[in-house]
Order: structure tokens, then C-alpha cells, then sequence
């Protein structure tokens, strides 16, 4: 089976993209921003300026108002004494103050002005109140100079003229000013509404855009994730597959021509032995003590073949296999043991099978070698998606997480390797291997593989 790496520039491409849905996620949040900023300074303009017109085109009312009443009143005082007019006409000053307050409120009408045609409004009023202020003085003197009961025909005249001012003044006031400026501040609001209305466009489109991008682009990573969990299968059942063939001609070998080597001498010792009838005991017996010897390795071949490849796994299945691996971890060590497994047999790859078959080779093992272990449990079962196999002994464990980060002497460290290359070899497949142990307290480890 050949396995392809995938190349680097699809990696590229998904970095780019990444950085793409940064870029455009912060693009958002800067043009939402700058949206929000633009109408709360559309609304703040609205109340600095067009609400402080609207109020000094107000006021300047009210003073034209006051302003004209003194004057007429001033005149009716003057001139007959009428008590009405009393109270506006004896005090001067408050009049003289109208004006004044009314070209307050125009200086702060131009200084709030922001359209060419408000400043040459505000121009205008200021050329026309102060005529309306010299007019005014006029009629105050000459109602001063005339000091009779009767109004003089001069400053009846002047009245007229005057009140046609007033009324002109009010009138533009109202009419020009006050409305144009409620006419701005509908249109401003209504400049707000769009600005919104097209902010919350632009942002809906944003992050339309924003969520088809993520999405596309955590399709693009679980592709990716998924052809990388394929290329590791495929990595780890060519590791596998290479590795037991090496296995398995290493056992054929052990098998076949040192088994049958060791078989023929065997029997070539067995026909010296018959010729030596007439030798010496000593000699007979040294004879003998090598048959034994021969017969002690033959048997230790076919037990270093049956390790290096199990038959039983090909032939009777995983579950069978395991049991008889503890049966001859009994046979060697005198361990006793508890194995638990489900009625019926696994279905598993033969990649999964030789996996979980190797780690329970390897627990065992290095129970024999290093636990001093007296009874062993295991037990295998398939839950939804997994499968789990979980071993524990009674031996006299190690601190597993001390010995992870410790630099060991090599005895130690081809056991620490040992355990370190299961754990590897289990996360390939994207399972997980978790050791439990402290001294005095034996081992535990439980394996979960997905399938």
C-alpha cells in the first residue's frame, strides 16, 4: 500500500484562510465601529447644533417680543398714563436688556450655524434688529421730548413702522429660521435612520459572509483532519504490516531452520549415544546432558516463534489468543489471573487485533521482567465506537510520572521506552493509553481505541 504525504501547500492555503476570516472578522468589527461612531456623531451634532438653534431661535423670539412690548408700552405710558403699561414701561433697562439678550441668542445662533444660508440668515436678522433697536431708541426720545397726553403724529408713524419690523422679524424668525431648522433636524434624523438602516445592512452581509467563510473553512479543516487520520491509519497499518512480516519471517526462520537444526542434532546425539555402549559412564552421561540441553532450546525456539508471531491470533481469534497468552504467562511466572471478555467474539481489523494482542504482550512482559506480580486482571470490551481493553496488577509499581521525566539507566529506560512506544502507537489511531501506578500499589492501564 503506498501512502502519500499530503503537500505543504494545502497547508498553506488553510492558513491563508484562516488569516482571511481574522482579517474580515476584524474588518467587521472596525466597520461596525466606525458605523456606530458615525451616527452617535450624526446625533451628537444634532443636539449641539440643531438643538441649540432651535432654542436661540426661541429665545430670540421671546426677546423681540419683550423688546417690542416694552417700547409700546413705554410709549402708551408716556403718553397717557395708561397703568397697564405701567409695569414694563417705568423700568427701561429690562427692555434695553431684551435687546441685548436677543443679540446673545443671534451670536450663539451664527456660532452654531454649519450651512452657508443659516450664517447669511443670521447676518441678515443682526442688520434688521438693529434697525429695529435704533428705530426703538427713536420712539423712546421722541416720547420723552413730547411729554404730552396725546401720542405726537412722529412717533405714531414711528410705531407703525416699528411694529411692521417686528412683525417682519417674528415672521422670518418663525417662518425661515424655526422651520428650516425643524426641516434640518427631520433631515438629519432621517440621514441617522439610513446610516443605520445601511450600517445593519452591511453588517448582516458581513456576517453572512464571515459565517459561509467559517463554515467552508471548518469544512476545509475536518477534511483535512480527515485525510490526516486516513494517512496515519494507512502510516500505521504499513508500520504494522511491515513490522509483522518482519515478525514472521524472523519466526519461520526460528521455526524452521533453527528448529530443524536443533532437531537434527538431536537426533545425530541420540545416534552417538547408541554407539557408545561400550564408553565410559562419565562419557554416556555428558552425551545425555547434552540431548537435554538441545531439547531445552528447541523448546525455547518454538516458544521465541510463537512470541515473535501468534498462530492462535490468525486462527482462533483475538479473545482466545489473549487467553492463551496469560495461560502461558502462568506457565512461566506462576501468576495468577482473571480475565474478563464478552460472550461473543470481537469483529475487529486484524491491524486492531494485533495491536491490542501486542499490548497485552508487552503488560505481561514487563510484569514478568520488572512487577514481581502475584495476580493479574484483564479485561476486554466494546462499547459504542471503542473498544477497551483494561489490565491491572498487584506487583510493586513505580511512580509512572516521575520515570516519564527521568533520564534512566538503560535497563530502566528500555522498560520506560517500552510503555512510551504503546502509548504512541495507540494515539496513531487517535485512542488514548492511560498508565496508573506508585510503588507498592502495582499498575494499572486502560487502553480505549476508536473504530
Amino acid at each position: 500500500m503506498e501512502v502519500t504525504k499530503p503537500i505543504n501547500f494545502k497547508e498553506k492555503k488553510l492558513v491563508f484562510a484562516f488569516a482571511f476570516l481574522i482579517m474580515l472578522t476584524l474588518a467587521i468589527g472596525l466597520v461596525g465601529i466606525f458605523q456606530i461612531q458615525r451616527l452617535s456623531r450624526r446625533i451628537e451634532d444634532l443636539g449641539r447644533h440643531n438643538l441649540r438653534l432651535e432654542g436661540a431661535v426661541l429665545e430670540m423670539r421671546v426677546n423681540n417680543t419683550i423688546y417690542a412690548m416694552g417700547i409700546r408700552n413705554y410709549v402708551f405710558w408716556k403718553s397717557s398714563r395708561y397703568l397697564g403699561a405701567a409695569p414694563m414701561a417705568v423700568n427701561l433697562d429690562k427692555i434695553i436688556e431684551a435687546g441685548k439678550n436677543f443679540r446673545n441668542q443671534l451670536k450663539i445662533y451664527h456660532d452654531s450655524a454649519y450651512l452657508t444660508q443659516q450664517k447669511e440668515w443670521a447676518a441678515g436678522i443682526a442688520v434688521s434688529f438693529n434697525e429695529l433697536l435704533a428705530l426703538g431708541a427713536r420712539i423712546v426720545d421722541l416720547t420723552d421730548e413730547s411729554g404730552t397726553d396725546k401720542i405726537s403724529d412722529a412717533v405714531n408713524n414711528l410705531l407703525m413702522v416699528f411694529e411692521n419690523r417686528v412683525y417682519r422679524i417674528d415672521e422670518f424668525l418663525d417662518t425661515s429660521m424655526g422651520k428650516d431648522n425643524l426641516r434640518e433636524v427631520e433631515r438629519q434624523i432621517f440621514l441617522a435612520n439610513a446610516g443605520k438602516e445601511q450600517a445593519v445592512f452591511f453588517l448582516r452581509i458581513s456576517l453572512l459572509g464571515a459565517l459561509v467563510s467559517g463554515t467552508l473553512i471548518a469544512f476545509s479543516v475536518y477534511r483535512r483532519r480527515l485525510k490526516e487520520h486516513n494517512y496515519r491509519q494507512q502510516l500505521f497499518n504499513r508500520m504494522i504490516n511491515i513490522e509483522e512480516s518482519e515478525r514472521k519471517k524472523l519466526s519461520t526462520s526460528v521455526h524452521d531452520e533453527m528448529g530443524q537444526g536443533l532437531g537434527a542434532l538431536k537426533i545425530y546425539l541420540g545416534l552417538v549415544s547408541q554407539e557408545l555402549s561400550g564408553a565410559t559412564e562419565e562419557l554416556k552421561a555428558k552425551v545425555e546432558e547434552c540431548k537435554k540441553i538441545t531439547s531445552g532450546l528447541i523448546e525455547k525456539s518454538h516458544n521465541i516463534a510463537f512470541l515473535l508471531r501468534p498462530p492462535d491470533l490468525d486462527e482462533v481469534g483475538l479473545l482466545e489468543s489473549l487467553e492463551s497468552l496469560l495461560l502461558e504467562s502462568q506457565h512461566l511466572t506462576g501468576v495468577e489471573y482473571i480475565f474478563q471478555k464478552p460472550p461473543d467474539e470481537l469483529e475487529l481489523s486484524p491491524e486492531y487485533s494485533l495491536l491490542i494482542y501486542r499490548i497485552a504482550q508487552e503488560l505481561l512482559t514487563n510484569m514478568a521482567k520488572h512487577a514481581k506480580a502475584k495476580n493479574v486482571e484483564m479485561s476486554i470490551k466494546r462499547s459504542a465506537g471503542s473498544v477497551e481493553l483494561f489490565y491491572r496488577d498487584n506487583g510493586q509499581g513505580f511512580d509512572y510520572n516521575q520515570a516519564a521525566h527521568k533520564f534512566l539507566r538503560r535497563r530502566e529506560d528500555k522498560f520506560r521506552l517500552g510503555l512510551s512506544g504503546l502509548k504512541e502507537r495507540v494515539e496513531v489511531l487517535d485512542g488514548s493509553m492511560f498508565i496508573n501506578s506508585s510503588p507498592g500499589k502495582g499498575m494499572s492501564v486502560s487502553v480505549t481505541l476508536p473504530f
